[in-house]
């Protein structure tokens, strides 16, 4: 990977469709079966900030939280202080009005400036993916393991 590329990696859904119970699983799936360790670690009640470390060096902090946009930013500044090269957060949205483009949600906006403004990237998009930004939509529980597999996958070609 190059050492100056970035990524950005939201995992957004509507409350309660199983955010947090991803990030978790994709904590446990690097640290078992991808060869990563956690070398930091922040945990609330039921939610975590992580910093998992890849024999290549390669960092990966997950905020498995990310309800408000004090969350959001705190997520931020984790990510930040532990100078990772890769950033996945969880990020709560309201799909009937987020995922039709009539309405840019705040706390993901914030999310994406934040990171743009750390990467020195003048690329931004708020609805769609780019170099630096992979957004993955969560409808249901029923597509946890789906979403920890894509979250894995890009996490995996970055690494190679």
């Amino acid at each position: 990977m190059d050492k100056n590329q970035k990524k950005l990696i939201i995992l957004q859904g509507n409350s309660g469709v199983g955010k947090t119970t991803t990030l978790q699983n994709a904590i446990r799936e690097l640290v078992f079966n991808h060869d990563f360790m956690i070398t930091e670690e922040e945990a609330g009640r039921k939610d975590r900030r992580v910093v998992l470390k890849h024999k290549t060096d390669l960092l990966v902090s997950i905020c498995t939280s990310g309800d408000t946009l004090e969350i959001i930013e705190g997520n931020y500044r984790f990510f930040i202080s532990h100078c990772c090269d890769v950033m996945i957060s969880a990020c709560r949205i309201n799909t009937e009005t987020h995922l039709n483009n009539s309405r840019t949600n705040l706390m993901k906006t914030a999310l994406i400036s934040f990171a743009s403004g750390y990467w020195e990237s003048d690329e931004v998009h708020f609805n769609a993916d780019s170099a630096n930004v992979k957004q993955l939509t969560l409808l249901s529980h029923e597509e946890e393991d789906i979403m920890m597999g894509k979250i894995i996958q890009e996490i995996s070609i970055i690494k190679n």
